[in-house]
């Protein structure tokens, strides 16, 4: 589900996770304006808690991406946020504000190791996105790639060889069109792909979302 924002010059459907949030946050928080969490709670799919994104934004506020700024007129219990620190991509973190290792830097990885190579499988993938601080599985490779191959963004080099001594797993390439821009497509809870780029939902899910935003 997702619902759309409607400012003056966006009109884009929203996934609920933290990414949704924290593209919200950017907007209702833009040129320096203070927000609650009742204004991020309604622009935001009807299935969301409000207890959802206060945690987000909790983390937010102990790693030092928004501040407080007074409460709402009228209410001893909402809190109004000022945005401090801003970024495309939503922050990773931690209860205590320190950024999480996760998946998030992985697939940055994956997402420019995949625009610099002209074809991979998800061996090679995994193998030429890894560093010494993140490594790549080839389980994660190879998820991601499913579900980037599913929502269009690649293109089938060679099927998988998985029989024999030696099985291979599908070779892909980026189909040039879909190299949307540096920020990585993420994969949502409910295995939808996000651009963050285009801020769109891509793949077959694309039609749901845009019907459950109207």
């Amino acid at each position: 589900m997702a619902q759309q924002l409607q400012f003056a010059t966006l009109t884009v459907p929203v996934p609920s996770n933290y990414q949704g949030f924290w593209d919200i946050i950017r907007q209702v928080g833009r040129a320096g304006k203070s927000w609650s969490i009742l204004d991020v709670l309604g622009l935001t799919s009807g299935g969301v808690k409000a207890q959802s994104i206060r945690e987000y934004v909790n983390k937010l506020l102990s790693g030092g991406y928004v501040t407080t700024t007074g409460i709402v007129k009228g209410s001893q219990q909402s809190l109004l946020y000022k945005l401090v620190k801003d970024q495309p991509e939503a922050p990773g973190l931690n209860r205590d504000g320190s950024p999480t290792k996760d998946r998030g830097i992985g697939r940055s990885q994956m997402w420019r190791s995949m625009k610099m190579l002209q074809a991979f499988n998800a061996r090679e993938l995994a193998l030429y996105a890894s560093t010494d601080d993140v490594k790549v599985t080839f389980e994660t490779a190879q998820q991601y790639l499913t579900q980037l191959r599913r929502a269009g963004y690649l293109a089938e080099v060679s099927p998988a060889q998985l029989g024999g001594r030696y099985p291979r797993p599908a070779t892909y390439r980026l189909i040039p069109t879909m190299n949307t821009g540096p920020l990585a497509p993420i994969v949502t809870r409910t295995d939808w792909v996000w651009d963050q780029n285009r801020r769109q939902v891509m793949g077959p899910e694309a039609g749901q979302a845009q019907r459950g935003a109207q």
